[in-house]
């Protein structure tokens, strides 16, 4: 199966978003969210994924300098946006627009 590079991006950052612990326990995910950031280094203005996109630069600033407060809060941040993406999407999606 083949993934847009967005989409892969929406999916990775979903899946750390879901995963409870810190940078030790989510190691797989974080590498998973740093291919796709990677793969999707710039998001279009107004792009509904934008500030998803900013919240996981700064998770995986805080992974490269080990500071497991700054992970936690921008792990945080970062489950905000996708729970607030996956919220619209919801929404659309009943009112027969997804």
């Amino acid at each position: 199966m083949t993934f847009s590079a967005r989409a892969s991006f929406v999916i990775a950052a979903t899946a750390l978003a879901l995963h409870k612990g810190g940078m030790t326990f989510c190691g797989g995910t974080i590498m998973a969210l740093s291919d796709a950031l990677d793969a999707f280094p710039h998001v279009a203005p107004g792009d509904d994924v934008a500030l998803a996109h900013t919240r996981a630069r700064e998770v995986m600033a805080a992974r490269l300098h080990s500071n497991d407060i700054a992970f936690g809060a921008a792990k945080y941040a970062l489950e905000v946006e996708m729970a607030a993406l996956w919220e619209l999407r919801a929404q659309a999606y009943s009112k027969g627009r997804a």
